[in-house]
């Protein structure tokens, strides 16, 4: 079952799934009022004690198998992503360590923490949405809890943090030859399948509840674009993936008075830690050895991913860890607006001989009907775009305006909806903003292989993927003529003056 599906029947069946506040009333401020998708925790009760088998005899996993790796001291479990995807919530017991681990397959989040607070071991369950992903909620004191940094938001815990856990996202092969004396979480087959099972790390597309209680909207990277972020006292950056990957898995920062170094493990292992020692800030470099991950200049000694000196002068060391989490943008930039990006973003590629031609598609209405898209116009605008994107719904009725207002010079348009094709709730959502907005050009929903030539267009003109809202100005042949993006699109009007006053272009 889809997510969409799941809302859509959790709707018939009379449970609440919308924060809006009665007419007349003030908006509602709390946490608990902006919380869409209550129904998940009548629904979906977390995973409890769940069974484990021996790494060593685990015949329910496959190799590609992704797992969430969590350590408690010498003890170590792995929880099958094909299995946490089912419940998002684990109670469970690690070497007789109470431990909870959240999940949410849609943003690709996952923590770790011990659930003993003030002596009182605490149950957690899903309470519904917020912030684009799930949002926790414990039995015991119904205090509120942000799934990944475990903080307290509104209740009786208000405030409290929860003790994060060493975790980590790796393959089953990879984690089971590191651990072979560890365990795994066992279960049925059948729960590959289902809910949750058409996302993978990074996935593409929101679904509209629960992109409806995105509290800050953030344009300056792709809504799935995977970064690591990091928590230290009053400072908070993220640090992109793909920036990481670029620098060859390290990157030597300073947030607030901390010196610290972003490790990349492995392709979704990410850590932070303070890289002073003794006294002295060391400045990492990636390593070429073969256990090795890194080595530092002040010393050459050799560290592995989890901040323990392997060998040289500073053998037996370990790098002090820091708070941070893996997530997708949209999460990310939701709980911490405006919040420092690591690095620069992509700069443009330089201009080619020749402007980029938009590919050409075949996609589907919301109704359901198959057709081509096609640029009639001498000057055409091909808006991304998404019912959950807030920049979207002020942006979509001024391009209706501007095709109202210079048809006759030429201009048309279209928009391809970042929306699920295959959910028949993602359809009608699309429908139905399509018909508050007044939209009267045609509408597709994007399918996965579209979305990847989308990806590649909005990559080789400069973007660093698919930012939503983002406006194609092409003509009457499909040529790029300006490509705008995010905060950008307010520009258009200015920007379409200039192209309207062109001569056609010759074919």
């Amino acid at each position: 079952m889809t997510y969409g599906r799941f809302f859509a029947l959790a709707a018939v069946a009379g449970w609440a799934v919308s924060s809006l506040s009665v007419q007349g009333a003030a908006k509602p401020r709390s946490v608990a009022d902006r919380i869409r998708g209550q129904h998940i925790a009548a629904t979906s009760p977390p995973l409890e004690d769940p069974p484990v088998r021996p790494a060593a005899s685990a015949p329910h996993m496959r190799d590609e198998d992704l797992v969430l790796g969590v350590a408690v001291g010498a003890h170590v479990r792995a929880y099958p992503w094909w299995v946490a995807k089912n419940f998002h919530v684990v109670n469970d017991a690690i070497g007789g360590v109470p431990v909870a681990i959240a999940f949410c397959e849609q943003c690709t989040g996952a923590a770790a923490f011990r659930r003993r607070v003030d002596g009182r071991v605490l149950s957690f369950e899903v309470a519904g949405v917020y912030n684009g992903t799930i949002i926790l909620r414990d039995r015991e004191t119904r205090t509120l809890w942000a799934p990944f940094s475990g903080r307290a938001l509104e209740g009786r815990l208000a405030g409290r943090t929860l003790d994060r856990l060493p975790l980590s996202l790796t393959r089953w092969d990879v984690w089971s030859a590191r651990h072979p004396l560890g365990d795994v979480v066992w279960a049925p087959q059948v729960l590959r399948q289902g809910h949750g099972s058409w996302y993978e790390p990074g996935k593409w597309g929101i679904v509209s509840e629960m992109g409806a209680t995105l509290q800050a909207w953030d344009p300056r990277l792709p809504e799935n674009a995977l970064v690591y972020g990091v928590e230290d006292g009053g400072s908070v950056r993220s640090y992109p993936l793909s920036g990481l990957r670029a620098q060859g898995g390290v990157v030597n920062d300073q947030l607030g008075p901390r010196p610290l170094v972003v490790v990349a493990k492995g392709p979704l292992e990410v850590a932070a830690y303070e890289r002073t020692v003794r006294g002295r800030p060391l400045t990492f470099r990636p390593s070429a050895g073969l256990q090795a991950v890194m080595n530092d200049d002040e010393t050459g000694s050799d560290w592995s991913g989890d901040g323990e000196a392997l060998g040289g002068p500073l053998r037996g060391e370990r790098l002090a860890a820091l708070d941070g989490y893996l997530v997708e943008w949209h999460v990310w930039s939701a709980y911490h607006p405006g919040a420092d990006v690591f690095g620069p973003l992509p700069d443009a590629p330089a201009p080619a001989s020749e402007p980029p031609v938009f590919p050409s598609l075949t996609l589907q209405t919301p109704g359901g009907a198959s057709g081509a898209v096609a640029l009639p116009g001498r000057v055409n605008l091909v808006v991304l775009w998404a019912a959950w994107c807030p920049s979207c719904a002020s942006e979509m009725p001024r391009v209706q305006r501007l095709v109202d207002e210079h048809a006759s010079q030429g201009l048309s348009a279209l928009g391809i909806a970042m929306h699920m094709p295959d959910d028949d709730n993602e359809k009608d959502v699309v429908k139905r903003f399509v018909a508050k907005a007044g939209l009267t050009f045609p509408t597709f929903l994007v399918d996965e292989a579209a979305y990847e030539r989308l990806e590649a267009l909005c990559r080789s003109t400069g973007g660093p993927g698919v930012l939503l809202p983002t406006v194609f100005v092409t003509d009457a042949q499909g040529r790029v003529l300006s490509v705008l993006r995010g905060k950008e699109v307010e520009a258009l009007p200015r920007t379409l003056e200039t192209h309207l006053r062109l001569p056609p272009a010759p074919p």
